[in-house]
């Protein structure tokens, strides 16, 4: 079965070479830029990993981790942010490289 991942960013180019990247290597992707459109995502599917930024306004990581851990219990999280990286969940610093991004998503969904 296809895994599905999630991209919430605020930033239009990274979800692209993110939605790019990712649909090349056989995953489904869906992407969005704001907190009304992720929690749309949320109620209508169901996501393997979830790729977020650190700093998007409106809604804090310990929001974005609890509405789509109650949406998509064992849902998977990769975060991408040009700041610190958090000791306790798969991080990437931005800017990244494409595979970079890919190894590390097959690292978290075993695949």
């Amino acid at each position: 079965m296809m895994k599905r991942v999630l991209v919430f960013d605020d930033e239009p180019l990274i979800l692209k070479s993110i939605e790019k990247a990712l649909t090349r290597v056989g995953f489904d992707v869906t992407t969005v830029r704001d907190r009304d459109g992720f929690e749309e995502k949320l109620r209508d599917n169901l996501f393997s990993l979830l790729i977020f930024d650190l700093h998007i306004p409106g809604i804090t990581k310990e929001e974005i981790m609890e509405l789509a851990s109650v949406a998509n219990p064992g849902i998977r999280f990769l975060i991408i942010s040009g700041s610190d990286e958090t000791e306790e969940i798969p991080f990437i610093r931005k800017p990244f490289q494409i595979n970079e991004l890919r190894k590390k998503v097959k690292e978290i969904l075993n695949v």
